[in-house]
């Protein structure tokens, strides 16, 4: 039965890393990494079935969460690509797991923040041989959240309801 949880593992962590690498890459996240999100949280439903109470707080948490990326979209305080990735992962997570996810979310992205800040005062950009380096200290308004919320997802997963269910 260890079959579920590992399928289900790399279902999810899959497009986080590649959201991850393509936000620090090049300060994008493309719209079918949210979709492989999404479709595979439908995929996994049926196979970690918990019920209907289960299945609209997830509904409800990835709703809650879309509106509140739309927003802050929409007052230029977050990346269309991170709105969506937001969106797209909360739809795996219930309450009690959406506040972990959060509270990891916003560690991590805290320390990418203060990260890139320093680096942007204290590198200079010339030096800096790779391009996803260049690109993140480069751009003095842009910050690839799309890591922080990864990280903060790959740490929430074997917390969640979602994961407990696939356990059994």
């Amino acid at each position: 039965m260890i079959l579920l949880p590992a399928f289900l593992f790399f279902i999810f962590t899959i497009p986080q890393f590649m959201a991850a690498l393509n936000d620090a890459n090049a300060m994008k996240i493309p719209n079918r990494i949210p979709l492989l999100t999404f479709a595979g949280f439908v995929l996994m439903i049926p196979l970690t079935w918990t019920g209907f109470p289960a299945l609209f707080e997830h509904l409800q948490v990835g709703i809650t969460l879309f509106a509140a990326g739309f927003a802050m979209f929409a007052l230029g305080w977050m990346g269309g690509g991170d709105a969506k990735l937001l969106a797209a992962t909360a739809f795996w997570f219930t309450w009690p797991d959406v506040f972990t996810y959060m509270v990891y979310t916003s560690l991590f992205g805290g320390a990418l923040t203060l990260f890139i800040m320093l680096g942007r005062q204290f590198i200079p950009v010339k030096v800096l041989t790779s391009q996803w380096a260049q690109t993140m200290f480069r751009d003095e308004t842009k910050i690839p959240y799309g890591l922080a919320l990864a990280a903060g997802a790959i740490l929430t997963l074997p917390k969640s309801q979602i994961f407990m269910a696939a356990l059994g």
